[in-house]
């Protein structure tokens, strides 16, 4: 087979996957749009939906406390439903605790996360007020308590904290996403004459609930199958680009151009420019030459076509065999006339079928 119509053969599928997954990746954005906008407005429907709850949670919080110290029954029972929602993998975090109108921290829930910043603040007291990124306790608390298991208390003794520039608490990969899903919610407490006796405060940590946060609709189908198109492409490309050099070299051999192989490194490096340039600059004519008929190489075969049976008389100058166009009127190769001797083969053969249907 015909090494230039082999290359075109594979090309041909090639080209296809590319094509089709060319299109596919421009069908994947009006999905992704219509995708994120459900997303974005399914996500203000939630958040509009957590803050309420949690703001008329807190209210209902602060018109139960009446007097500070807080009631030890209502601490207890406020304990307890901490320590069970904690325990629940499904469900916000949530860390309430509750201040006087002086700053004096009174109690907070969970109370082991509350017992060990407080010891912490306490023990660190002198480096957390040079430091003067935390105001008093109850900033120190509003910024960390839903950290508390990812604190380094290490660095408060040693005082690296300016370096390293995360204050104590170790940052993830997706800090700012993380951040976003932490909300903080406050309510004043006054006593039965109206007086305020101090503030409620309740941080809700919803990490567990990360995804509806996300800018982007998130899809392991879809991202899965983007993957596997991406990945077509790539292959489909790759294989066209070195399977285009290959055609350069393999015509510029059939059409005897000096140098192919540089002419398939510049089709290698510039792509398209190097194959316009040479399309441009090739010889019309191939060395090998080949049916006119089927396209079969000839292998030097002046007669007949070995592939077709394709007459070749007319396709070969008569005088020095130079392959030949049927409209050129003479041989480029050594200006032989080849137009009358046609016209006089074709009235030749035209007489001697007539002579033979006389006789």
């Amino acid at each position: 087979m015909n090494k230039r119509k082999l290359i075109k053969k594979l090309a041909l599928p090639a080209g296809i996957v590319a094509a089709a997954s060319i299109i596919l990746l421009i069908a994947f954005i009006p999905i992704d749009n219509i995708r994120n906008q459900n997303h974005k407005d399914e996500f203000k429907k939630y958040i509009a939906s957590f803050m309420e709850q949690n703001k008329a949670y807190v209210k209902g919080i602060a018109v139960k406390i009446k007097s500070l110290p807080v009631d030890p029954v209502m601490v207890n029972e406020i304990q307890s439903d901490y320590m069970i929602d904690h325990q629940k993998s499904d469900e916000p975090k949530k860390y309430l605790w509750i201040s006087s109108i002086t700053g004096d921290f009174q109690f907070g829930a969970p109370a082991a996360d509350f017992q060990r910043l407080n010891s912490a603040f306490d023990k660190y007291q002198s480096t957390i007020k040079a430091d003067d990124f935390y105001h008093d306790r109850n900033d120190f608390l509003v910024k960390l308590i839903d950290k508390v298991n990812d604190i380094d208390f290490t660095q408060f003794e040693v005082g690296d904290h300016r370096d390293n520039g995360w204050r104590y608490f170790k940052q993830d990969d997706d800090w700012n996403l993380i951040q976003a899903t932490s909300s903080n919610f406050s309510a004043p407490a006054y006593d039965d004459k109206g007086k305020l006796i101090g503030e409620i405060y309740l941080k809700v940590d919803d990490k567990v609930n990360i995804e509806k946060y996300y800018r982007e609709c998130k899809s392991e189908l879809l991202d899965t199958l983007r993957g596997v198109v991406i990945a077509l492409l790539v292959i489909s490309g790759v294989f066209l680009w070195f399977l285009l050099p290959t055609w350069v070299y393999t015509d510029a051999q059939d059409r005897d151009v000096k140098n192919p192989g540089i002419w398939a490194f510049l089709t290698l490096t510039s792509l398209f420019f190097g194959l316009v340039i040479y399309l441009i600059t090739r010889p019309n004519t191939l060395k090998s030459f080949n049916c006119p008929q089927c396209d079969g190489e000839l292998n030097e075969t002046r007669a007949y076509c070995p592939h077709c049976g394709y007459d070749l008389s007319n396709t070969f100058c008569q005088q020095c065999q130079y392959p030949i166009k049927p409209e050129w009127q003479f041989c480029p190769n050594c200006r032989a006339e080849t137009k009358s001797k046609v016209h006089n083969h074709i009235e030749g053969q035209g007489t001697g079928s007539l002579e033979a249907s006389k006789e």
